[in-house]
């Protein structure tokens, strides 16, 4: 600045700056790195498998898990409040240690917010499927045979052809999902098209209020849906599926939207350290992560192997840079959505396979999950959830599963509780 004159410094004094800010930025740090593995759907209901109640849990081969909670210690968590549908949204917010009443993030605006669509606070976000109908419009198909095969081009050319009275984005988020923003503000007050099971006629939108905003919302938002199908049935991409085996994508099936975000206050800040990341797919956990000032690095669509490498490869190189990695593994509540109780199990033995290299680990790693996601009922469950934290003390369960968790010294914590412990405070 004019008229001031800068301040002479020896070296030495430069030295002592440099000395005193470095103490500064290890004070911030975390004396332990914190890894946090979150198991999508890991927690089951139990079955009578082999004369015995199992869940693919309990049932799993998995030494590494077991050596994580014997060396550690294990119990449960409380994530979705009483009464409420357990879904990602709610829970993650908790897990994060947040109040999920006073901190309510909507599906819509996060499914946008984990693809990268710039959201503006009044537009209505609404997740999707890519579905299969037939000529009568009954669900064949909610998911399109899990298969993303085509997919892009098919949201593409929705994007290019089908018209509304207003402007909106339609992308592909991740596998048979899809993200639409309608770029006016609307009320959010609608009802989904979703039968929520296959073999059932698709619905009609109907508004959830007697406002004039939420009849707009439903005559533009039914407008695509009826656009799309009519645009999208004769597709090449769907030929090309058909001939592959697959299910067309012909229809889209559009669930909980939403038309505002809540802000989260900053985790690393709350938590007083310097740098957090998430590694998770397009999505609900890794928006609500960014939200929370969290970094994020997306996992590419892979098989489960190579997700898991993916991960695991990115957990090892970034430890250095961040004093906190949040891991989403999403395969076992696919399995567990789909009824199949086997490959739920292999994908944890999988996983397990991984932990390995946890043993000795100088940090703290904490093992859990979302929700309850029943092979049985093929849906989330309400109940607590199992969590192992290796790190800190040990208690004397020595297994890892929802039987296990029952008797562990960390009693149905609530996802604040579970970050007290972690971090000491």
């Amino acid at each position: 600045m004019v008229g001031r004159r800068k301040k002479k410094t020896s070296r030495g004094d430069s030295r002592q700056r440099k000395k005193t800010s470095s103490k500064k930025r290890k004070a911030k740090g975390l004396k332990k790195k914190v890894v946090l593995l979150v198991i999508d759907g890991l927690a089951d209901t139990p079955q009578m498998r082999g004369g015995k109640e199992q869940t693919p849990l309990s049932g799993a081969n998995k030494p590494n898990m077991d050596w994580l909670a014997e060396n550690g210690s294990v119990g449960e968590l409380v994530l979705t409040p009483a009464k409420s549908y357990p879904s990602s949204n709610i829970a993650n917010v908790a897990l994060l240690g947040y109040n999920p009443k006073r901190y309510y993030l909507q599906r819509g605006p996060l499914e946008a917010v984990g693809v990268g669509i710039p959201y503006r606070e009044g537009h209505l976000a609404l997740r999707c499927n890519f579905a299969t109908v037939n000529k009568a419009f009954t669900v064949v198909d909610r998911r399109a045979g899990r298969d993303s095969y085509g997919l892009n081009s098919i949201a593409r050319y929705i994007n290019e052809h089908v018209k509304l009275p207003t402007d909106f984005v339609f992308i592909r988020t991740y596998g048979h999902r899809a993200v639409l923003v309608i770029k006016e503000r609307l009320s959010d007050q609608i009802s989904s098209n979703d039968s929520h099971v296959n073999g059932k006629g698709a619905k009609r939108l109907e508004a959830l209020d007697k406002s004039g905003l939420a009849k707009r919302s439903v005559e533009i938002v039914q407008e695509f849906i009826d656009s799309s199908h009519n645009l999208i049935e004769y597709h090449p991409r769907n030929a090309e599926r058909i001939d592959r085996g697959l299910p067309p994508a012909n229809y889209i099936i559009v669930r909980q939207p939403g038309n505002k975000l809540v802000a989260l206050p900053n985790f690393p800040r709350k938590w007083k350290f310097n740098r957090a990341v998430c590694i998770a797919e397009n999505g609900v956990m890794k928006a609500t992560c960014m939200l929370a000032g969290f970094n994020s690095i997306t996992i590419p669509e892979l098989d489960n192997d190579a997700t898991l490498d993916f991960i695991f490869d990115n957990i090892e190189s970034l430890l250095p840079e961040y004093d906190f990695i949040y891991a989403h593994i999403k395969a076992a509540d696919e399995a567990a959505h789909d009824g199949n109780f086997e490959r739920k199990k292999s994908v944890i033995e999988a996983l397990d396979k991984k932990l390995e290299s946890f043993k000795g680990f100088n940090g703290i790693v904490v093992v859990t999950c979302d929700h309850i996601t029943s092979c049985e009922h093929k849906k989330h469950m309400p109940g607590s959830v199992p969590v192992l934290v290796y790190g800190r003390k040990k208690d004397r369960v020595k297994a890892f599963d929802e039987f296990a968790a029952k008797k562990g010294s960390l009693k149905k914590l609530t996802g604040r509780q579970l970050w007290k412990f972690v971090f000491r405070r």
